[in-house]
């Protein structure tokens, strides 16, 4: 035994020490980090011995090292090296938060709460934490800035799902009861019934679970908003309980007056759009970007367009400054209306609530994604030894379309390991000629199908519908499994697990806890359940929408093409350039002689003789021309000859016309 005026080591079975309920580190341990640590210790031995204390009762409690005690049990080691400790008591804390930041860091919030008692109940000065903990004051004051936060925000900052810290600043400015109003108001949708919103937590288990930080930090803003820019009168700023305060520097001959209350501005802005827009006034909704759209049956009019009689002015609610923007719109012509911008109504008032939760997360859809393409695999493979030829090649063809599938010129197949096609056509044309074997044909076909085919949600990978219509075509959903598994409906939304639930003549639920463990019981283990949603059914829709969409673009595209062709060349300002471009893109017949003719006419009207010394930039220009169409047209033929051609017969077409300002 080795003693000194306030140390003592001892050796003790590990399972004997307590642990200590001042522990600052309270978040659940890192098993995993656990079981490195104990292979270390099996290897090289304890390093360094836990800190202890001794009790009245003998006992041991632990100062400093629970994750080397859990570490030794771990590595079922009977006995291990402690210090016991008589240094003043009131050093505990202290050692057992240096201790867990520097071996180790603990979460943000757990360092702050250290730090704050370590302030509070044991009087230490900043400078002292800060050499204890090997940390910058500057450290320090982040970590100040947690303990003005609500626990969910602070769970959120542990997730690393938290916020930017100029967000962080202007949430921290606001009361904690403001900040659990506005939790509350966040997430009232996606907390069960008898649960608070104020309390909700994000789901660790699901990466788009989470916070509009910056729609957070602007409600909690303590902005000021002016009375020169509100478009309400003083009954109208009373009824919507609007206060204004007199700002006692600003500019002399001005309305100084404003109000902090945001919620009570918007609202009063809100209630002039609907009861005191002039005449022929137009409101605007928010659009996407938090940008003002116009409503149906008008456009925006740009700087660039004439004003007309027929224009109107829009007003705009802007939902980051609380102003009225003013802006120019035009109503559409009959025939000429397309598609908007969609709007959603614009709620400043409030916090911006988080986009309604579809029936089922992402990661419902990836794992539907999933099992589609195993149940459209165990469908190839149930066909494979006597598949009908035609629904094979119709399959093939289905498989070319889908998104997934490239096709590459041989000059750009990149080279490396062969591909499952290229497998499959060596075994089929060995020495050139295909081997007329039924059995190996099908094999093949259907190894590069499930190869190429699968329903995964990727916009770059997943094949898209056509993997779905051949699922149809081979009924894949014969092969889906029972997906009443607990996993799988953690995914739904409470709506949407409520609606699966009723289309199972189940009674409603209160919760969607409820209603899963309902489905699941009803089902079985034996039972079988797929939603309508992961089956192929809907394929068919989904295949008609995308031809019609299709077939929509093509004739729009021959629309354009047959107005470009009839264009009358008197109406154009640039007619004597379309000779020209008619030769570089192949949109019209005229040959070299009208080319020519063309613009030379052109240059008659409007064009007077050349400035002394602009023959050879002319003649620069030209040729820069020349070389950057040669390039463009030939770009899939990296022969110089066959450019220099291209540029040769471009020159005899092309002249440029300088006109005098």
């Amino acid at each position: 035994m080795i003693r000194s005026l306030s140390m003592e080591l001892r050796v003790v079975d590990p399972k004997n020490l307590l642990d200590n309920p001042e522990n600052p580190r309270t978040s659940p341990p890192n098993v995993e980090a656990d079981r490195r640590l104990a292979h270390n210790i099996k290897v090289v031995g304890l390093l360094q011995a836990p800190l202890v204390r001794e009790l009245p009762d003998g006992q041991l409690m632990i100062v400093a090292g629970h994750r080397r005690r859990r570490a030794c049990v771990l590595a079922k080691m009977r006995e291990m090296h402690v210090i016991v400790t008589s240094a003043d008591e009131k050093l505990d804390g202290l050692a057992a938060g240096s201790e867990n930041i520097i071996r180790e860091a603990m979460t943000q919030s757990e360092q702050w709460r250290f730090v704050d008692k370590a302030r509070r109940e044991k009087a230490y000065t900043d400078a002292q934490i800060a050499r204890a903990l090997m940390v910058t004051p500057a450290y320090l004051k982040r970590l100040s800035l947690l303990a003005g936060l609500h626990d969910p925000i602070l769970h959120a900052i542990d997730m690393g799902r938290g916020p930017d810290f100029n967000d962080l600043k202007v949430i921290v400015a606001a009361p904690v009861e403001e900040q659990r109003a506005a939790w509350a108001e966040m997430f009232e949708d996606m907390v069960e019934e008898d649960a608070d919103p104020a309390e909700y937590r994000l789901n660790a288990e699901d990466p788009e679970d989470t916070v509009p930080w910056r729609e957070l930090s602007r409600y909690l803003k303590q902005a000021r908003y002016m009375a020169a820019d509100a478009r309400f009168d003083d009954a109208m700023a009373k009824a919507c309980g609007v206060v204004w305060a007199e700002d006692l520097f600003g500019e002399g001959g001005k309305d100084n007056r404003f109000t902090e209350d945001g919620p009570a501005f918007a609202a009063a802005q809100e209630q002039w759009l609907a009861d005191g827009l002039p005449e022929g006034g137009v409101r605007m909704e928010v659009g996407e970007y938090e940008q003002a759209a116009p409503p149906d049956g008008y456009t925006r009019v740009r700087d660039w367009m004439r004003a007309e009689e027929t224009d109107v002015m829009g007003y705009f609610l802007n939902p980051n400054t609380l102003k009225i923007d003013e802006i120019p719109l035009r109503p559409q012509e009959a025939g000429e209306q397309g598609v908007t911008t969609p709007s959603r109504s614009v709620a400043p008032a409030s916090v911006a609530a988080p986009k309604e939760r579809a029936a089922i997360s992402g990661t419902g859809l990836t794992m539907m994604g999933l099992i589609r393409t195993q149940a459209l695999h165990a469908a190839l493979d149930a066909v494979v030894e006597d598949v009908d030829p035609w629904d094979l090649v119709a399959a093939l063809l289905l498989a070319l379309g889908g998104k997934n599938v490239t096709v590459h010129t041989p000059e750009r197949e990149p080279y490396g390991q062969m591909s499952r096609q290229e497998n499959a056509l060596a075994a089929l044309f060995p020495e050139g000629v295909l081997i007329r074997d039924p059995a190996l044909l099908r094999q093949e076909a259907v190894s590069v199908l499930k190869n190429v085919a699968n329903c995964t949600i990727s916009q770059h990978s997943g094949s898209g519908v056509t993997a779905q219509l051949m699922g149809l075509l081979f009924d894949a959903d014969a092969q889906m499994p029972n997906m009443a598994f607990d996993d799988f409906l953690k995914c739904f939304s409470k709506p949407g697990i409520m609606e699966a639930g009723k289309a199972l003549n189940l009674l409603p639920r209160n919760t969607g806890k409820e209603m899963r463990n309902a489905i699941m019981a009803h089902v079985g283990p034996e039972g079988r359940w797929v939603p309508e949603q992961a089956g192929f059914g809907s394929a068919a829709e989904g295949w008609k929408a995308k031809l019609d969409a299709m077939v929509r673009k093509a004739e729009r595209l021959a629309a354009l093409r047959a107005d470009r062709e009839g264009h009358d060349e008197d109406d154009g300002e640039f007619d004597h350039l379309l000779p020209v471009e008619e030769e570089l893109y192949g949109t019209g017949q005229e040959g070299a002689d009208e080319a020519e003719t063309a613009s030379t006419e052109t240059g008659d009207a409007g064009e007077g003789p050349a400035p002394e010394g602009q023959d050879d930039e002319t003649a620069e220009l030209k040729d820069a021309l020349l070389e950057q169409a040669g390039v463009v047209l030939a770009s899939d033929n990296a022969d110089p000859d066959a450019r220099a051609a291209v540029k040769a017969h471009l020159g005899s077409h092309l002249e440029v016309v300088r006109i005098a300002a």
